[in-house]
Parts: structure tokens; sequence; C-alpha cells
């Protein structure tokens, strides 16, 4: 990338050239035809002496730079720094109109280089190191304007674009005073004008008319019309209306030619002027953009192009990227369209954003999106809920850099995040946790809490589902003890997080906050670990700590016979849910119903329970089932 910066040190510079020959720098000016293009060099036969090589006139020019002690002497003028210089002579004329525009390189060379210019370099004998501009430092200067301006006031200046308006004294505050068309010290705008060298005479291009000449309209998108006259005597009857557009400041005028040709004539010439300055005005642009672009950069702009999302199409392009809100996106991650969408993600970025009805700045539950793939999921950072805190816990990995990769199954085309059976190659998990105790649980104000610990599973619908819940330890802080068993199982390890989240049951029976902790469920190991306990914010609090006991298994071990009725239990119950939802029920159906229901799920409490004691008798001889309290919280909890 091209940076336009001046820098203390020359050699740094994207305008100075070290060991380079004048004629080496004729060369590179050669390809760049535009006036302004320029380089600082050092000089070939002078110590501590250098040149600076430029394109002005359509010729190719330079001027010597002087060192004289600690400054640099251009002419008469004398710089701190090179780079005071080259700023200096961007602001003001170095040569005659001249002023610096594009300093030349060869990365620039490589990237707008044209046809090399033979014209624009002297003849050989001829004297090519010219004299710079006198330096004027007088606060008396000309300028010429860059704009009309209509006076607001009676000592305000009205003048027309192009005009020149002579005597003018810089004050601050941004007006300026001169004299201009018979009226002397009054005020303009300076934003309106630019400064000009009077030294020099106005270029035949610019004061086509010499001293006649009292200003100019922009032409450049005018319309012309062709006015008829009735042929009264001493009139010119062949007339044509000139109507200006870009400039709402300038009204329309007629001009008169002697014959109906010249009239002709004259509106070609002004719309071939008009078409010429856009097609000069955009190849002026297009070069300063390709002097501003990094390439680099703007080659990688492909890969996140934001297009509006089809969704009767739903694929698109690999490079496209497509905006969602929450409120959109939550009808592509239900079961009709999830697996469309997992696809759609398999192949293109997407990105979720809040609603804008969250005046509030809360958050959606990102669990459902990441599970379609999702990759760009946007939270308002600014609030500490649970949200954010499994934002925190997923990207928790890799270093804590924010890019995590996805895992296998999001990268299989039949991958549905509503199906288990597209999760190929994917075994299950049964996860006990033992949740031993804590200590150093502070409450805000005064007391002791009486804490209880909350332990959810988020990840792939069906495991989302599990949520338990510890006893209250009443006004315990300093280490109160649980020894409490959770059984969770895990069809999607890949997905799931764990979080844990210490509450304070107050007086009326309210939790309130007082930790958390979340971690991917493939982050954990096997065994005994403390774990640091965080703030709604995610940042850690001092001492505040839980003990707990993992033990992950595959869920289909020695206990499959016992997962599979677990299974099928659970599938029950989901179906049995979804039938007593139906409002056409009768009454005597809706009971069968809630007994069968009832039924089941005291049947899978039994087998769940019957799967522990296996577990425990294996781990702990002689310990044939968990607490009571364990059984009497997942009874409580779980549905």
């Amino acid at each position: 990338p091209i940076f336009f910066a001046f820098l203390k040190c020359p050699s740094f510079s994207s305008w100075f050239h070290k060991r380079m020959s004048r004629h080496e720098a004729e060369d590179m000016l050669k390809r760049v035809h535009e006036d302004g293009a320029f380089l600082v060099r050092e000089s070939e036969s002078h110590h501590d002496a250098y040149a600076i090589s430029f394109r002005a006139e359509g010729k190719i020019k330079h001027c010597r730079i002087k060192m004289e002690g600690r400054l640099f002497t251009i002419g008469t003028a004398q710089f701190e720094s090179l780079s005071e210089l080259v700023s200096y002579y961007e602001r003001h004329p170095l040569y005659r109109k001249m002023k610096l525009r594009y300093a030349i390189n060869e990365e620039v060379l490589r990237m707008i280089g044209q046809a090399p210019d033979e014209e624009s370099v002297y003849q050989p004998g001829a004297f090519v190191y010219q004299e710079p501009n006198p330096f004027n430092d007088s606060k008396v200067i000309t300028v010429r304007a860059m704009y009309d301006y209509h006076a607001a006031r009676d000592d305000e200046l009205s003048f027309c674009k192009h005009a020149i308006i002579t005597n003018v004294e810089k004050h601050d505050g941004g007006w300026w005073r001169g004299d201009y068309a018979g009226k002397s010290r009054l005020w303009f705008p300076s934003n309106y004008v630019e400064e000009i060298d009077v030294s020099e005479p106005s270029s035949k291009e610019e004061q086509p008319l010499g001293a006649l000449q009292k200003g100019s309209i922009d032409i450049s998108g005018c319309l012309l019309e062709q006015v008829h006259v009735a042929g009264a005597r001493g009139e010119q009857p062949f007339r044509f209306r000139v109507v200006p557009t870009a400039d709402n400041n300038v009204k329309a005028f007629e001009v008169a030619a002697e014959s109906q040709m010249d009239a002709a004539e004259w509106i070609r010439s002004i719309e071939q002027a008009a078409q010429d300055l856009v097609t000069q005005e955009g190849r002026r642009r297009q070069q300063q953009r390709t002097l501003r672009i990094a390439m680099e950069l703007s080659d990688l702009v492909v890969y996140c192009r934001s297009v509006p999302f089809d969704g009767e199409k739903m694929q698109g392009r690999y490079y496209e990227m497509s905006s969602f809100p929450e409120n959109k996106v939550e009808r592509f991650i239900g079961k009709k369209y999830a697996s469309s969408f997992a696809r759609y993600n398999f192949r293109q970025l997407s990105r979720i954003y809040p609603k804008g009805t969250r005046v509030d700045s809360s958050n959606y539950d990102p669990q459902g999106i990441w599970n379609c793939g999702s990759q760009l999921v946007a939270l308002n950072y600014q609030t500490p809920d649970r949200p954010m805190q499994l934002n925190e816990g997923k990207f928790a990995v890799n270093g804590r850099c924010g890019y995590i990769l996805q895992p296998d199954c999001m990268r299989d085309m039949m991958y549905d995040p509503m199906d288990l059976r597209s999760l190929r190659n994917m075994e299950p998990m049964t996860l006990t946790i033992r949740i031993i105790g804590a200590r150093n649980l502070v409450k805000v104000g005064r007391g002791m809490p009486s804490p209880f610990v909350e332990v959810e599973l988020s990840g792939q619908e069906i495991d989302s589902q599990n949520k338990y819940k510890t006893a209250t330890k009443s006004d315990n802080g300093l280490n109160p003890m649980w020894n409490e068993d959770i059984v969770f199982d895990v069809n999607n390890p890949d997905l799931a997080l764990v979080r844990f989240c210490v509450q304070d049951e107050d007086v009326f029976g309210e939790p309130n906050f007082l930790g958390q902790a979340c971690f991917p469920l493939r982050s954990t190991r096997s065994g005994y670990r403390s774990i640091t306990l965080r703030n709604a914010y995610s940042e850690e609090l001092e001492l505040a700590t839980l003990l707990v006991h993992f033990d992950s298994r595959n869920a289909k071990g020695d206990d499959e016979d016992l997962y599979s009725s677990i299974q099928e239990l659970r599938a029950t119950i989901t179906r049995l849910n979804s039938e007593m939802t139906d409002a056409t029920l009768g009454q005597g159906k809706r009971e069968n119903l809630s007994e069968e229901l009832r039924a089941t799920q005291t049947r899978l409490f039994e087998v769940q329970n019957d799967r522990q004691a296996r577990h425990q008798a294996r781990v702990t001889p002689g310990r044939s089932s968990t607490t009571s309290r364990s059984s009497q919280s997942q009874r409580s909890s779980r549905y």
C-alpha cells in the first residue's frame, strides 16, 4: 500500500530516492504524464546536496536543494527538513503554477505506469535545472476564486468563479479582505479561493481572453437550447441559450451568432468541451483512487461482498455475505429450514445482529444460530447476560483470539442441526459432574450468601434441555459443600457448552447472581477441577472457586442397553408433550396422555438411577447409589 506520509528520515519516505541519477529520475517521470509528479534524490556531484525532479507544463524539470548548516535551501526559501520542504510545496506552487501532487517510486509505477513520454525530456544541451518561484511570505497576496460567491452583507465581496482578487489580506476566522471589480477592501470567505503566483501571467488555457476575461462558468452538464427570435431590425436572430446545471448561482444566458451555421458550431464545441471535461475528470479520479488504494487489501474484499439474502435461491456465490436481524433468522433455524440454512453457511458467510427493538441492549440466545453454522453472530457486549457469557465460553479456546474452527460435523453437507441421524462418526457422551463445594462466595451488600449451583448444558436442541439445580446451603459463602452428582447424556459433544452459575437465595426465595463459569465440553478433562468463577462480565472473581469432578465416558459403553432405554423414554416424553399441546384434545384423551407422561417420567428416573448406581459401583466399590438429594433435584428440575 502507498501512504502519503512525510517522515523525518528521508530514506524511508515514499518520494525520496537514494543514489539516483538525473537520467534515472527522468526515466521514472516519463512514465507518469501528469503535472505535479515528483521525486527527491541525492545530488550526483555534490555532497550534502539534493535535487527535486518534477513534471510541469508537460516537461520534466529539476531544482537544486542545498544544505546550509542544518537547513535545506531551495531558491530563497529555507526549511528544517526535506519533509517540511515537500509539505510546503504541496500547498504552494514550486514552479510557476505547479504544486507537488504525486510522489513517484517503483511501486507506484508498477501500479499506474504509462508508456514513456519521450517529448517531456529537454534536448541535450538544454539547461534543465530551474529556479523555483520566489519565496513570498507577505500577508498581501493574490487569489483566484474557485466558486461563485454572492455577498450577503454590504461589506462583503461578490465574484464569479475564476475571478482574480488582488491585494488580499489574510485574517483569522476564515474571512479575508481584497479588491475586485472596482470595490476595495471587502470581506469574502477564504475557502472559496486559492492563492496564485502573480509573478507568472495566467496560462492561455485558463485565461484565453487575457485581461478581457472577467470570469468563467462551468459547462459540465449544461443544457443548450436554440432560441428563435423574430426578425427585428438590429437584432441577430441566430441565438442559443446556455442553462448551467452544475452551478445554481449562475443564471441562464443567451449567445448570439452571425449565422445559423456559426450557432450550430458553437453548440457542438460546447457539447464536445463538456464531454472532454467529464472524461478527463473521470480519468483523474480513477488515478487518485489508484494511488490511495492498497491493492492487496482491495483484493480481499471479494470474500465479504455484502448482498441481500435471497430466501428462494438460498445458495449464492461463495464470496458473498448476507446479514440477518435476529427476528428474520429465527425462521431459518427452525426445523423446517435449519438444514438448508446450515448448507448455506457451509458455502457462504452470514452475519446475525440484534433486532432494532432491543432498546435495552439485551441479547438473544446465540446457540441455535451457532448450531446452524453462522460465522458472525453479533451481540451487545455492554450487557452482562447469559448469551454474552455463553459467547465468552465458546471463544475461550484457541488462545481467546476470537477465531475457532467449526467442528467436523458442520463441514458435512448432510448435517442437519435438528436431526441426530445426520451426525455421522459422532459418538455420544455421558458426562457425570459431581458438585463438591465452593469457597469465598461474596454477595453484594452485607451478610453471608445462601448459595446453590445451577448446571446447564447448551448445545444441539436435544442436548440443551438439560439443566440441574443443587440444594441451597444457608448462610455459608465461605466453604459450602454439596457432594451432588449430575448426569448429562450429550448427543453432540462438539457443540456443547457447560455453564455453572452460582446463585444466592434471599429471604423471599429469589435468586441473586454470585458468579459463573462457562466452557466448551471438548475442553474439559476427567478428574477433579478447581473452577475459577467469574462475574457477569466474565472477569475473574478474586479467590472465588468451585470444586467439581468431571467423568466423561462413551454413552454406548458398558451401559449401552440403559442408554438406549433412556433415549427411547426421552423421545416418548417429547412426543407426549407435543400431543398435549393440541387444543382440540378432549378432556378424557388429555387425562390419558397426562397419566402416560407421568408413568414414562417415573420409568426414566428409575433407569437413570440404575445407570448411576452401576457407574458408582465401578468407580467406588461398596457405594451402591447416588445421594437421595441428587435424585430429587434431577426429578424436580429436569422436566
